[in-house]
């Protein structure tokens, strides 16, 4: 009797032993039966969340509903923008998921169990590959609402909200689109094809938007400039005012001459075409003597001078180089050319012999003499042509 007393006290301290050690590291800490990833390679993953409100370890986590692994560890952390909760989610190795991934805390139906639903990106590309003691931050992170706070929401609205008041609006819509449908019909269609126009415009539309944006960086850049502008306003305002009198006077004589001009013009518009018409052949001979004008005029401006002699002149001295020709029968033939009179306009012309003549050369005369000695053979321009002139 005593072996089996003994064997149940042991039992019962052992019990005792086992319940004394769940209590003080937790019963989350025991390896329950059932969970997915306990066997196996797995790895962690840190969730962070705003709020994870009934989410406790051995909790599903599933990706796209099927479960995937188990959140080993619930921690309350403390951020710069507040508490906050760190979920450790243990998946399998077979689990591929990119590493900015998304986390959603769900319930499996209306008074359902809550889990942690893993996906991939869906507004931006997905980008990595999501790996051991990897974190998905808050901001890829959010909870659905709870039934608790469906209800509560729904409470407000019954309650407090303006659920009394849908019935008296109802009414006065009733009240106020009665008898009038045919122009509320019309209205809305007049409404339906201005948005539609307003749709198809939609690029000028933004494009408008865009150039009214610029134009407003613009004035908000020279905006000192703009405020000079209107402080200095009211002064020449003030100016103006004092001269109204000068400007009416004046836009009144403007006026006058006006009137006067379009008289005389309307007086002599006959003679003025007449004198323009007889214009015409003297400005047609201009336009085709065209070519010649700019010549004549660069040989005009530059009389007596001819063109480039502004490259003989350097200062108060000239580089010119003169040669002088003083063969006597050579000067003879030039002052017999000179002095031989032109052919009159009305003479005959003479008859071309049938062949040329050789001329004969002309009788050689002296030379003539120079009116004084020369000075060592050294004389002036002036005394050679004066001797060459006797």
């Amino acid at each position: 009797m005593m072996r089996p007393r003994l064997r149940l006290a042991a039992s019962v301290l052992g019990t005792l032993v086992v319940l004394s050690g769940c209590s003080f590291n937790g019963v989350y800490s025991l390896p329950l039966p059932g969970a997915v990833a306990n066997r196996g390679a797995t790895y962690t993953v840190t969730v962070e969340f705003r709020d994870a409100l009934d989410l406790v370890p051995y909790s599903a986590v599933k990706v796209n509903d099927a479960i995937v692994g188990h959140v080993h560890a619930v921690r309350w952390k403390i951020g710069p923008d507040g508490p906050f909760a760190e979920v450790d989610c243990r998946l399998k190795q077979s689990v591929k998921l990119p590493r900015n991934a998304s986390a959603t805390i769900a319930e499996t139906s209306l008074l359902g169990e809550k889990y942690v639903a893993l996906a991939a990106p869906s507004t931006v590309k997905a980008t990595g590959l999501l790996a051991n003691n990897d974190r998905v931050g808050l901001e890829s992170t959010d909870r659905a609402a709870t039934v608790e706070e469906v209800l509560s929401s729904l409470s407000l609205l019954l309650n407090g909200g303006g659920l009394a008041q849908v019935k008296v609006i109802a009414a006065e819509l009733n009240n106020a689109f009665s008898g009038r449908e045919p122009a509320i019909r019309d209205s809305l269609e007049r409404l339906r094809t201005v948005v539609t126009g307003l749709n198809g415009q939609r690029s000028e539309i933004v494009r408008a938007l865009e150039n009214v944006n610029k134009l407003a960086s613009t004035l908000r850049q020279q905006e000192g400039v703009i405020t000079t502008a209107l402080e200095t306003m009211p002064p020449a305002l003030g100016v103006l005012n004092g001269q109204r009198e000068q400007l009416t006077t004046m836009l009144e004589a403007v006026d006058k001459l006006g009137r006067t001009a379009g008289s005389v013009i309307r007086a002599s518009r006959d003679d003025l075409l007449a004198n323009l018409k007889a214009l015409e052949p003297t400005l047609t001979k201009l336009a085709e003597a065209g070519k010649y004008i700019p010549p004549a005029l660069d040989m005009f401006l530059n009389y007596p001078f001819a063109t480039g002699s502004d490259k003989v002149f350097h200062g108060d001295y000239g580089n010119v180089f003169l040669t002088i020709d003083l063969y006597g029968p050579q000067l003879l033939h030039n002052f017999q050319t000179l002095n031989t009179p032109a052919p009159k306009a009305n003479a005959p012309a003479a008859p071309s012999p049938s062949k040329p003549k050789a001329r004969p050369l002309p009788t050689p005369v002296p030379l003539p003499q120079l009116p004084g000695p020369l000075n060592d053979g050294q004389t002036t321009i002036d005394r050679l042509l004066l001797g060459v002139l006797r």
